[in-house]
Parts: C-alpha cells; structure tokens; sequence
C-alpha cells in the first residue's frame, strides 16, 4: 500500500503507565520504541497519559484548544486479549472493576448527556485492507469500560465537537488499539502493527486494485453485492480486491477470485483502468476480462448475493462509486464481448 507524501504529517501516540498491580505497560513499551526509532515523514508527538480521570481528557483538551494533528492513536493494554484490538468505538459508561491511578472509582457517563456510543473516526475499510490477512489483529466493539475506553470517548467527542480536520481537510482520524501481553505478540510485532496504523491513517493510502469481468454464455456479467456489515454495505461491485506488497496484478486476481467465490479464473487481458478518488483512500482499478464461467460454479463466500447482468440491467443495482463510470459507459456504448 502506498501513501500520499506530499508534507510530513503529525501524528499524536498515546500510551498509559502501568496500573492495577502491574509492573510494565506494554503501550508504553511500544510508544517508546516508537518515539525512539522514529516513522519515515511522520513528525511523531508522544505522551504518556497518567492513567486516571485527567489522562482520559488530556488528548481532548489539546484538540478543543486548536492542536492540529493528522492521526490520533492511543494505546493501551488488553491483559485478557491474545490478540491486537482495533476498536471499533468508544462508550459513554465507565464500569470501573478496580480504582484507577488516583484511587478513583468510576461508575456512570463518561460525558454527561453525551452520545450512547461514538464510532473511530479512522478509516475501516482502510485498515482492513492493510491487515486483511493478518490473524493476530482483530477488530473489537468494546474498548472496556476503564480508563482506555474514557480516553477514546473523549477525544472522538472533541474532534465531534470542534469539527477537528487534518492538513488536507479530512476528518481527523484517531483510534485506539488494545495491545495484548507480550507473552501473546512479541513487542517487536506489536510496534510495526502500530507503525503501520500510524501511516494508514496520516494520509490516504493509494490503493492498486483489480476486478474481474466475468461473463456467463449468455453474455451477462456477475456483479457481487458487499453484505451489510462490511464496509459500503448494500453497494454492488466487480469482484476482485487488493493487490498485496510484492504480488503481481494478474496473481492478486486469482487469488481473490479464488477466496471470494471459490473459482479459478484465468485473467486475459485488460478491459478497463478507472481511478477513484474516496474520503480515505485513492483507487486505481483494473478491469480484467476473465472469459466465461457456468453460473453453477460460483459460491460467493464474501458477499451476500450475486446477479448476472446484461445491458439492460447494469444500472438496476447500486455500483460502488469507483465502478459507476465504467457502467454508465457500458449502458451507454454496449458491454465488452468475452
């Protein structure tokens, strides 16, 4: 995946000190290895928050007093997580099991009258693309109910709240992730996952992508509809997907064809080179023309419904925004022959 690098761009990490009996952190251990090495074009700040009711609102305060940043990440440890938590959100209700680092004891709103719940204002899709194969990252609904989940509560309602943008105009994404002990993911492992949160999220990632134009001996095209829970639910797209670090186009196509829908493909040739620009990410795709296939043989394992579409019912389904031009093209002109 690449990223825009036009400025250095500023980040603000976070991590916490050791509590509740603990003698380390690894979120600590993490921010300092960070701040220590350093990210290529990332202009790192890092703080270690003090782990009680002032910590969970210092990050905020900073964004309501006009500090500019173009990524927020926090970190925290999981001791009862085996794997890395990117967290989906933050709740408004503290449940404290144990005192936190001031002795206090927290139970109720995080923010008095404020939203029940307040989604990570990153990029899912693009973190998902950036860690699709990778079976120790996982995304998680619950940030707890302590310390870790009041911080990213109140800094997601001070970039609400203030309207926060990066230096190219784009909401500020922050997130927090829950790290696990290091007995469950080495430290090493553990600082290049964040490492690459940190430049997922400060720029758009430019995306190089490849769909697949896949025809039935009737000469309709198989569209594929995203299921409701993923991102761009509901939208219909080319099957197909990214193409990883070190793999050739024609190579990620079979691949995704393969874990998609279970087929073997064999891409022949080109039809097609569309450029999309979305919110979080840049996308080239390639279209590739993949010959005919026995409508039989697809078993969708990724989506939620398939249909074989001619001319005249391209545009009887939602297309993703990157795909539109080129359907709009093809009810105009007539669909590729196979």
């Amino acid at each position: 995946m690449a990223y825009e690098r036009a400025v250095t761009l500023r980040v603000l990490l976070t991590g916490f000190p050791p509590f509740g009996g603990h003698n380390e952190n690894v979120s600590d251990k993490v921010r300092c290895k960070l701040e220590s090495v350093g990210i290529v074009n990332i202009e790192l700040q890092t703080l270690l928050l003090t782990c009680d009711e002032a910590g969970s609102e210092h990050v905020a305060s900073l964004i309501r007093d006009g500090g500019r940043f173009d990524a927020i990440v926090h970190l925290g440890l999981a001791e009862s997580r085996s794997a890395i938590s990117l967290e989906r959100c933050g709740q408004n209700e503290s449940r404290f099991r144990m005192a936190d680092n001031s002795g206090r004891v927290a139970e109720g709103m995080v923010i008095e009258g404020g939203p029940a719940r307040l989604a990570t204002t990153a990029s899912v899709h693009v973190l998902d693309e950036e860690f699709e194969h990778e079976s120790d990252i996982a995304w998680s609904d619950s940030a707890g109910a302590f310390v870790c989940n009041e911080t990213i509560y109140r800094t997601l309602e001070a970039i609400d709240s203030v309207s926060a943008k990066t230096s190219d105009g784009r909401a500020l994404p922050a997130i927090f992730i829950h790290l696990p002990p290091e007995s469950e993911v080495s430290l090493e492992r553990q600082v290049d996952v964040v490492r690459r949160v940190v430049l997922a999220l400060a720029s758009k990632p430019r995306l190089e992508v490849v769909g697949a134009l896949i025809f039935d001996a009737e000469g309709r095209i198989l569209a594929c509809r995203r299921p409701p829970e993923d991102v761009w639910g509901g939208w219909w797209e080319f099957p197909g997907g990214k193409v990883d670090a070190g793999e050739r186009p024609r190579e990620a196509l079979v691949r995704e064809i393969a874990e998609e829908l279970q087929l073997d493909v064999v891409p022949e040739r080109i039809v097609a080179s569309l450029n999309h620009e979305y919110d979080d990410r840049h996308v080239s795709l390639d279209i590739w023309n993949c010959g005919v296939i026995d409508p039989k043989l697809v078993n969708p394992i990724e989506h939620d419904e398939v249909r074989w579409l001619d001319r005249g019912s391209l545009d009887s389904v939602k297309w993703l925004p990157a795909d539109e031009p080129l359907i709009r093209e093809w009810v105009e002109s007539g669909l590729p022959q196979s």
